[in-house]
């Protein structure tokens, strides 16, 4: 399961992107012929998708941030501390953010923003352009912005859980 996870976070867009593809061929091929998703109903979703992609990045920042603290924190008290406790193992997080991990993560949170400020971008488009997109579209356009906003939220939450349990084993 970790290397699986670890393949999916060093190309995290692609698979999710895959993941798009391949529920919206999915739905496609089971798709009842009674589905019939409306300019209405298309725009409203459009709007849906860009407020919680915009929640959703401030999430990820203020994440961000955090984690970025942490680590000149723990950056800051080794140099305040050093010599005073030579015998102390260093904790999870310490080691966590002198280790090569640290790059991943910060990854991790910086292509999440980056989906989610592009999602609000490019839903943004859609909506205004919206009487020039086939009605057949509006289905597989809100998937596929549903299915980029739950794979990026996941990704952060379980990275961060993961630094939480680091934090919390100390």
């Amino acid at each position: 399961m970790k290397n699986i996870l670890n393949v999916y976070i060093k190309r995290p867009l692609l698979y999710d992107l895959l993941l798009c593809v391949l529920l919206i061929l999915v739905i496609n091929a089971f798709k009842p012929t009674d589905i019939l998703v409306t300019q209405e109903n298309a725009t409203s979703a459009f709007s849906d998708i860009i407020s919680t992609s915009v929640s959703l990045a401030g999430f990820i920042l203020a994440a961000l941030t955090i984690i970025v603290t942490f680590k000149d924190n723990i950056s800051h008290k080794e140099k305040y501390s050093e010599g005073q406790n030579k015998g102390e193992e260093p904790s999870g997080l310490e080691l966590l953010f002198n280790s090569k991990h640290y790059k991943r993560i910060v990854g991790v949170f910086s292509w999440a923003a980056f989906i989610f400020i592009m999602l609000f971008l490019v839903f943004s488009i859609l909506k205004l352009l919206i009487s020039k997109i086939p009605a057949c579209a509006y289905l597989e356009i809100v998937i596929a912005g549903i299915v980029l906003i739950f794979t990026s939220i996941f990704r952060s939450l379980l990275i961060l859980y993961n630094v939480i349990k680091l934090q919390i084993a100390k």
